[in-house]
């Protein structure tokens, strides 16, 4: 709780409300974590290995993964009013997009054009989420 207390304190939130900040809305590397899991759920899936049955119009929403809930939560509530986030929302909406076009491309067209896919657009957008969630936290915590 004493490091949660310190961030508490960081420049970032001087002048602004703290009220209902919970630890994970400073931990940026969760986030990090639980965005790169989706190329392995992907991969396992394209792979036939999973037990998950995705569904790309599921997958496609930017607010049902815990990293939605939370840009489009807490999030937006205490990071809302930075360029980054705003950023950070925006490749996260097409991150989803990009995913569930890899979902579209495996039943439709198989494993060797949903891996195309994957390492396409997917991957450039998953990048940018990585490089936003960094940012924002660089911004957070200087």
């Amino acid at each position: 709780m004493a490091l949660f207390d310190f961030f508490r304190k960081l420049n970032f939130f001087k002048d602004r409300s703290t009220d209902g900040l919970q630890e994970e809305d400073l931990d940026f590397q969760k986030w990090i974590a639980a965005h790169r899991n989706w190329r392995h759920r992907l991969l396992t899936y394209i792979d036939g290995l999973s037990t998950e049955e995705l569904d790309e119009k599921i997958i496609s929403c930017d607010d049902r993964c815990d990293l939605g809930k939370w840009i489009h939560g807490n999030g937006r509530r205490f990071y809302g009013s930075e360029t980054t986030f705003r950023q950070l929302q925006t490749d996260h909406a097409h991150f989803h997009r990009a995913a569930g076009e890899v979902i579209v491309c495996y039943k439709q067209h198989g494993e060797r054009d949903a891996k195309r896919a994957l390492n396409g657009e997917f991957d450039r957008y998953s990048m940018h989420v990585v490089t936003g969630l960094e940012k924002l936290e660089q911004r957070v915590k200087q």
